[in-house]
């Protein structure tokens, strides 16, 4: 009967939300709904497992009951802000070229991946200034993957970068500073720092570089070629004269990383 199998299946849905650790009370919960248009029960959840992990563990604990039954998963809004993150990034090319995702793509990309989540600082620092930024423009606390996509794609991940505060490699500190003048987009858009020989020309060239620029530089050299130990004896000096050594006066920042400062409010 009709009825007995919603029974079984809500039953199911219940077992294996608690099987997986499952949160019953949250959208992350695995529901059984009967579908009309596709005229068959869907179980659907949010994030956590896989649809494949889903679909054998409903065939070992219900085989019957779970014949026939179609699988949905959902992404938080988190999760496709990961998805898009990352996505941006990976795409990242010498050619320029700026990448484009959508919702299909990052849906896609996190298909076989159970309960998404960052896996780095600076993933999670994103997702965070990403999502917000669109809490903060529509005045709402949801943001879909469309929406989500729709803002990467047109600004990329630099500025969302800057305004989350994650820590900058030298060279990322560097191309930060020129990729602009430098006509980079590939920073822009997928956070793909500039070849460190450019850099380190770059800073060279700029007579009125800055001491923290100029110790990130500096930084690069175990990256660098033989043959730039005149202009790294330059920028010593110029390091040397450009840091302050009144009494109380702020030392720059150690050539290692830097930690950019947090920006506030909303795209124009």
């Amino acid at each position: 009967m009709v009825s007995d199998r919603a029974t079984r299946l809500r039953r199911l849905a219940r077992t294996i939300t608690a099987r997986f650790g499952l949160a019953s009370d949250r959208q992350e919960a695995i529901e059984a709904e009967w579908s009309g248009s596709a005229r068959a029960w869907v179980f659907s959840w949010t994030d956590g497992p896989t649809v494949a992990q889903v679909r054998a563990a409903c065939g070992e604990a219900e085989p019957e009951a779970s014949e026939r039954l179609r699988y949905v998963r959902g992404l938080s809004q988190n999760s496709a802000a990961l998805g898009a993150v990352r996505l941006t990034v990976s795409s990242a090319t010498s050619t320029g070229r700026r990448p484009f995702v959508s919702a299909p793509d990052v849906e896609k990309s996190l298909r076989d991946e159970p309960f998404p989540a960052p896996r780095t600082e600076r993933e999670r620092a994103l997702v965070y200034a990403v999502v917000y930024e669109i809490h903060d423009a529509h005045r709402r606390n949801q943001a879909d993957a469309e929406e989500i996509c729709g803002l990467i794609n047109r600004y990329g991940l630099a500025m969302f970068l800057r305004r989350c505060g994650a820590e900058l490699s030298p060279a990322e500190i560097l191309t930060a500073h020129y990729a602009a003048s430098h006509a980079h987009p590939t920073w822009r858009y997928q956070l793909a720092p500039m070849e460190a020989d450019v850099l380190f020309r770059a800073v060279h060239e700029d007579l009125r570089a800055p001491a923290e620029i100029i110790a990130a530089a500096l930084a690069l050299l175990p990256e660098l070629p033989a043959g730039f130990a005149e202009a790294e004896h330059e920028l010593r000096v110029r390091l040397e004269r450009a840091t302050p050594t009144a009494q109380g006066a702020s030392s720059p920042t150690a050539p290692g990383r830097r930690r950019e400062s947090r920006a506030t409010g909303s795209i124009q």
